[in-house]
Parts: structure tokens; C-alpha cells; sequence
């Protein structure tokens, strides 16, 4: 897909960044002249991304609009939290499912993390590492877009998240009871 000078796309690495240019350019001295996407992250002041237009690796794709987030935090049940015993494998799956690249595929990842994490706390266990590293690489995705979509703050648009899994919990367990 082409985009154009303006253009917000969401950078697999780099998170919400507009297209400030489109240029050919020869980058680390290779030899070979590419065109480059280059790219400002929005919530990372100073910052430039080039990403080459062909044959990158890095995946791009347009900022989901604020119809995907109301959904999202509307539907919060409906959200499957990914389940697996095994602590490796899990882990395996937390990638597999973040690798979708999608909305929907990071907050099901970042409500599971969420859960695991509140219910270590309330059982007056440690948190995880591993679970806080993807909680940081998947929430820092989920909560830059949605923050963009609504036009809020990064903090924003995690509380509203955290509070809409919480929401969820408290009508399990009362319907549950």
C-alpha cells in the first residue's frame, strides 16, 4: 500500500508516526539507493523512523479509527484471554497473537497480562518479568493508538482500558456469585 506525505500509520517498531517525507535515499553506505518513508513517532518528540517503501521487513499499516477502540472497550467480555499452562509456551503465544499486528490482537494480549498480573498481586505474589516486558511492549502499542484514535493522552487511554477490564471482572464475578 502506498501513503503519502501526512499520513499516520502505525510503525511495528515505532509505534503511531506520521509520514513527513518521501524520499530516495542511500542509508549505513550499502551502495543501493532506496525510497524511504520517513517518519516522525508522534509520541516520541525528535525521534525520526526511515522505513524503506520496498522490501522492508518493518510492517506498516493505517491508525484504526475511533469506531475500533469504542468496540474494543464496549466488547471487553468478548475479548479472549489466551490461555496455556505452560509459562514458555505462553509467552510463545503472547508473540503469536502480537505478531496479528492488530488492535484487537494487542488488547487481548494486554487484558490476559492485566489479569495475571492483578491476580499474582491480590494472591501477595511478585509480578513476573516476563509478563511486565510484554505488557510494556504490548501496551505501549495498544494505549499509543488508541490514545491518537481519541485524541487523549497515552495515560488516558490506559486507564480507560485497565478500567474497562476491571469493569468486566467485577460483572464476572457478581454474575458468577
Amino acid at each position: 500500500m502506498d501513503y503519502q506525505v501526512g499520513d499516520y500509520l502505525v510503525h511495528e517498531g515505532s509505534g503511531v508516526c506520521q509520514v513527513e517525507d518521501i524520499d530516495d535515499m542511500e542509508l549505513m553506505g550499502k551502495g543501493s539507493r532506496k525510497t524511504y518513508y520517513c517518519m516522525s513517532p508522534v509520541f516520541k518528540a525528535g525521534a525520526k523512523v526511515f522505513t524503506p517503501i520496498v522490501g522492508s521487513t518493518v510492517r506498516l499499516r493505517p491508525v484504526a479509527g475511533l469506531d475500533t477502540f469504542t468496540r474494543i472497550l464496549d466488547n471487553i467480555d468478548d475479548i479472549e484471554c489466551i490461555e496455556e499452562a505452560n509459562e514458555r509456551a505462553l509467552q510463545d503465544k503472547f508473540k503469536a497473537v502480537m505478531a496479528e499486528f492488530t488492535p484487537e490482537s494487542m488488547a487481548s494480549v494486554v487484558k490476559t497480562v492485566l489479569i495475571r498480573k492483578w491476580n499474582r498481586i491480590a494472591a501477595g505474589k511478585k509480578v513476573m518479568a516476563m509478563d511486565e516486558k510484554v505488557l510494556n511492549v504490548a501496551g505501549r502499542k495498544l494505549y499509543e493508538e488508541m490514545a491518537f484514535a481519541m485524541g487523549k493522552d497515552i495515560a488516558y487511554a490506559q486507564n480507560l482500558f485497565e478500567d474497562a477490564v476491571k469493569a468486566s471482572l467485577q460483572d464476572t464475578l457478581l454474575i458468577g456469585a
